[in-house]
């Protein structure tokens, strides 16, 4: 009897685990959908707002794909001293010159990614016009915008719809 109880259990938490690593695989091919999507989005709104032509287009994304590469890991690194500031500051025993070098290390990363943002300005116009290459910072923020504002829509409604299933 009691072997049989293990092999129950045992087999339970087999499918348990099946179950969870399933769930984890949807998941991640939800977001993976949903990157895709944005991703398409965000090729459609820059050739639109930057009216890029083919041979532009073409030579832009690659450049535009490197730039951002280097602006998230910049962005990895600025998260990262920040909360290694953040905790220096809980510490009661953190010293004067130990909070100055992790302010030092948060700032510097801040200064990376304004030369950064230059940087990939020059990038840029090596595959565009001045013109178009002037604006992809404000284009990218205009869809930024505009992606903040339809997440929130869709979050408003679905919170409004979960409120009248309840009611």
């Amino acid at each position: 009897m009691r072997k049989i109880f293990f092999l129950f259990l045992t087999l339970a938490f087999c499918s348990l685990g099946f179950a969870q690593n399933n769930k984890e695989n949807s998941n991640r091919e939800k977001y993976e959908q949903k990157m895709a999507e944005i991703q398409s989005r965000k090729i459609a709104f820059f050739t639109k707002h930057l009216q890029l032509t083919s041979e532009e287009a073409q030579n832009f994304w690659p450049v535009y794909n490197k730039c951002e590469e280097e602006r998230y890991a910049n962005r990895k690194e600025i998260r990262k001293s920040a909360k290694a500031l953040h905790i220096a500051a809980k510490d009661a025993n953190t010293s004067d010159e130990s909070m100055r070098s992790l302010a030092e290390t948060y700032y510097q990363n801040l200064d990376r990614e304004a030369s950064l943002q230059k940087l990939h300005y020059y990038e840029y116009l090596k595959v565009l016009p001045a013109k178009k290459a002037a604006l992809v910072r404000l284009v990218e923020e205009r869809f930024m915008n505009e992606l903040l504002t339809l997440l929130s829509g869709k979050n408003i409604r679905n919170q409004n719809q979960k409120k009248e299933k309840v009611n």
